[in-house]
């Protein structure tokens, strides 16, 4: 019988800025707050270096590179999961499909630097390559915790790109 992905436990935010009315920021507020989130995000380790270097190629590529990467990388996640989770539905498990879903998730989590994801991606390798279904759905279960908090957590860094992107700021020199 196929497990199913269970919810993540519940999230507290640690930060105010998705409550807050970053209208009445000045932009230097602004950009220190994402700033501080996303050491924030790299100190609780659920991001590496990879996200601020994406955070950084929006100066050189557009203004809204890095708020359309992260939207991107999310809706493609959580496309990539529920694959994972169909394929393993079927009575007789394609492993190839599953690998193959399994690079998606590999490469964009690493470019991204969503490094908890990008480590579990190695342990679905091996229950892939181990042709273990129940293998695969426990990692499948744990890559689907970690996008939920990743999300949650991404959630306040979009609010306050979205923010800055309708001023047209580029982040703080």
């Amino acid at each position: 019988m196929p497990r199913k992905v269970q919810n993540p436990p519940e999230f507290v935010p640690t930060d105010k800025c998705i409550a807050m009315d970053l209208k009445k920021m000045d932009t230097d507020s602004l950009n220190r707050m994402l700033l501080d989130r996303i050491q924030e995000l790299e100190r609780k380790g659920l991001v590496d270096h990879n996200f601020r270097q994406c955070y950084l190629l929006k100066e050189i590529s557009s203004l809204t590179f890095f708020l359309d990467l992260i939207v991107v990388f999310l809706d493609d996640v959580h496309t990539v999961v529920r694959a994972m989770a169909k394929t393993l539905t079927q009575p007789v498990v394609n492993y190839d499909e599953m690998y193959s879903h399994h690079i998606k998730l590999k490469g964009s989590s690493s470019c991204i630097g969503a490094c908890r994801i990008k480590d579990a991606c190695f342990k679905i390798r091996h229950a892939i390559e181990s042709n273990s279904k129940d293998g695969c759905l426990q990692v499948l279960n744990v890559v689907h915790n970690e996008y939920k908090s990743l999300h949650e957590q991404f959630d306040g860094v979009i609010k306050i790109e979205r923010e800055l992107v309708s001023r047209g700021t580029r982040q703080a020199s």
